[in-house]
């Protein structure tokens, strides 16, 4: 029965196609081990590759246990296994956030690199409808608008990968009565017993005493509500794409708003409007309620040629009757999705921008290296690829020659790059460990030593008659 629930939750929501490459996010919890057994049933007629994905947070003693685990049933179920360690801890004191903002950020980070390693367009996540429950009270408590009520949706774009959540249409107990049927035997995380985290106070404290006290059926309540903001913020989002289509026009890679017909929106709409303009510029996740409440005071300000600095290199300023949107972009800060470059190999960015590399004998190399030159140990870097990707929110960086790490947004200051050039300045990493900054300094841990016997050799170029492109063009090495 459940399997047939998801099937048909699959295909009213459009969450998979034919021959899709799936990434499967599994921790061997109830959930995530029924989400990759239902995709594995489902798995003739939607002719799909299943890739298991692993993140280990090194938080609980039994965490090494369950990734092996998790290991073994990938290899019985013929399945590609892919797994990180990441030390969440010292991640979380790193960024200075909460823990378990530390783990998601780690999570995704990692399941984007999986996906962008076997060429997935999907990524399946095991969140359901209790879950759902949860999440609306969550952003409740937070203090939300209609699209926080909405909660999480079956599907969402992000680059170019979808974050699929196949499971929204089950409840909890009919995963556990799914896993009962199939003996399916999930690991128990002691960690959902712990009231340190909020989401597990909320699910342990705070509903079942809204369920005792105010509304037995107080989850059924919240997800309703998930599915009537889920409408209604489906119907705004729509209208106010309308709504942008009559007062934008585009000129010179500007966009051009009526000012006045802005403003003359309704309130819900208004912010709406923006956040569209802005979103032909930037990811939706980079655009936040201050970034639209600057807009609206600068297009309420009856002054021309105020000026307001956004996420992703954009400027907006008042001119007369219109409130304009521009990218400041040059040719080779085009965006980029993250790459993988072999060793050796090469990886052409947009604006004919190139990263190449190859291994060396150390005795064979000339110093001082040019500064579009890189050299690392090979023993150190110790993998056939690296990653190429932009830089992200919270990135830590440990510069060649200093005593430890310090914020990447700090050494670019002080090495006074421009903001427009920072945010898409090539990064070349080995998983989350910034290995270069392109072009400017390696990371200490990689340097070469006395006893280093071979060196990859990275170089960054930029073409002098680039060939545009849509999107990153990847060789690997023979």
């Amino acid at each position: 029965m459940q399997l047939e629930k998801v099937r048909i939750f699959i295909k009213n929501n459009v969450l998979l196609n034919k021959g899709d490459t799936v990434i499967v996010a599994v921790s061997g919890g109830p959930d995530s081990l029924c989400l990759l057994h239902i995709l594995k049933e489902l798995t003739p007629e939607f002719k799909l590759n299943l890739i298991v994905a692993h993140l280990n947070h090194c938080l609980r003693p039994e965490a090494s246990q369950e990734a092996d685990g998790v290991r073994k049933l990938s290899s019985a179920w013929s399945l590609p296994f892919e797994s990180r360690a990441v030390d969440i801890r010292s991640y979380k004191k790193e960024l200075g956030i909460s823990e378990e903002e530390a783990g998601r950020k780690a999570r995704y980070s990692f399941l984007f690199e999986v996906a962008q390693k076997y060429g997935a367009s999907k990524i399946a996540l095991g969140h359901h409808l209790d879950d759902q429950a949860e999440t609306v009270l969550l952003n409740l408590i937070r203090g939300t608008g209609i699209d926080g009520l909405a909660g999480m949706l079956p599907r969402r774009h992000r680059g170019n990968v979808f974050l699929i959540r196949p499971l929204l249409g089950l409840r909890r107990s009919d995963i556990e009565s799914y896993n009962l049927e199939h003996q399916l035997e999930p690991f128990t995380d002691s960690s959902n017993l712990e009231t340190n985290y909020t989401r597990n106070r909320l699910r342990l404290e705070l509903i079942p005493q809204l369920q005792e006290q105010y509304n037995p059926r107080i989850r059924e309540a919240l997800i309703r509500l998930a599915s009537l903001a889920a409408d209604d913020r489906l119907f705004l989002k729509n209208l106010a794409k309308k709504k942008y289509i009559n007062l934008a026009r585009f000129v010179d890679q500007k966009t051009i708003l009526d000012k006045h017909a802005l403003l003359d929106l309704p309130p819900a709409l208004t912010g709406r409007v923006l956040r569209v303009a802005l979103q032909k510029y930037v990811p939706v996740a980079e655009i936040g309620n201050i970034h639209i409440r600057q807009l609206l005071d600068l297009a309420e300000d009856g002054r021309t040629g105020r000026k307001l600095t956004l996420p992703g290199r954009l400027d907006a300023y008042t001119s007369y009757n219109h409130l304009v949107i521009k990218r400041l972009i040059a040719s080779d800060q085009e965006e980029f999705a993250p790459a993988k470059l072999q060793i050796p190999g090469k990886v052409t960015l947009p604006g004919g921008r190139v990263i190449s590399a190859r291994i060396e004998d150390a005795g064979n190399l000339s110093w001082p290296p040019a500064a579009y030159r890189a050299y690392l140990d090979l023993d150190k870097v110790s993998s056939d690829y690296l990653i190429i990707r932009p830089r992200r929110s919270g990135d830590r960086f440990h510069p060649q020659g200093a005593p430890g790490s310090k914020k990447l947004k700090s050494f670019l200051i002080d090495q006074k790059v421009p903001f427009y050039k920072r945010l898409n300045l090539p990064l070349v990493t080995k998983g989350e460990e910034i290995v270069w900054v392109a072009g400017m300094r390696i990371a200490d841990p990689y340097k070469i030593s006395g006893e280093t016997e071979q060196a990859v050799v990275l170089e960054y170029k930029v073409l002098k008659s680039p060939v545009k492109r849509k999107k990153f063009q990847v060789k690997g090495g023979n």
